[in-house]
């Protein structure tokens, strides 16, 4: 497991990043330290079959670190792994219910030779308008630091994501979901999606064929929404607060 020795020193980096982009964020003790390293070795590295991803989640350990120092702000509560006692929070995959979806797999066949939303808020559960954002609630952040897909055949040819209104440059998938091991696109710099975050994903592909696009990395939610965790349909909305209409 990676030492705590470390984890201190990651924190310290994605401290001076949290700082430059303005985010709020609490630093976590030595208990929350190794319990964030136990957990992340578990979840992300000891039990991954494609060393391609675990390396690709090591690299951005201190990313990932520092989303959980937000959620500590943001949630105004203790982090305590993947199974958090009530009233603190945990860290998971990311998961397709908390951006309203019950399954990644939910998005089938995909039109081909126009661009078409994937992350939005007329998805399955959603029930808002279709091709408008969904908003992070505050029961959830998320970082993300790879985009992969389901597929068997990947004909995705690129992803688009507007955040918080302003388009960013397009991710060209399509060799590196062809060409690598486990069909991943890491990104360069993670994503991180926090409270009233707006997040719409598009994608194009040439040909209409089946395409199941999926986010890599890490949420981190409060222990009482994780109890809601196998009902993807109970996840949008404010009742739970994890993912809004726009």
């Amino acid at each position: 497991m990676v030492s705590i020795e470390q984890l201190r020193a990651e924190m310290v980096e994605a401290e001076a990043t949290a700082k430059l982009l303005g985010l709020e964020y609490e630093t976590l003790n030595d208990d929350e330290l190794e319990k964030f390293g136990r957990s992340f070795e578990r979840q992300f590295v000891l039990s991954e079959k494609y060393r391609e991803v675990a390396d690709i989640l090591n690299r951005h350990r201190a990313e990932i670190l520092m989303g959980c120092m937000v959620a500590t702000k943001q949630f105004a509560s203790r982090f305590d792994g993947e199974r958090p006692e009530a009233g603190k929070f945990g860290m998971v995959e990311i998961r397709a219910g908390f951006f309203g979806m019950d399954d990644w797999e939910d998005e089938g066949s995909v039109t081909g030779g126009s661009v078409q939303n994937w992350i939005h808020a007329g998805q399955t559960n959603m029930g808002g308008t279709a091709g408008n954002a969904v908003k992070m609630g505050k029961n959830a952040v998320h970082v993300i630091v790879a985009i992969g897909d389901y597929a068997d055949d990947p004909q995705i040819e690129s992803i688009q994501f507007t955040i918080d209104g302003k388009p960013k440059p397009g991710i060209y998938v399509k060799r590196a979901h062809k060409f690598s091991d486990y069909v991943t696109k890491e990104l360069d710099v993670a994503f991180i999606l926090k409270y009233k975050t707006t997040i719409l994903g598009k994608i194009f592909q040439r040909s209409t064929a089946v395409s199941t696009p999926f986010l890599i990395g890490a949420s981190f939610i409060p222990e009482n929404i994780l109890r809601e965790y196998v009902d993807p349909a109970s996840l949008p909305g404010a009742t739970n607060d994890v993912v809004l209409t726009t």
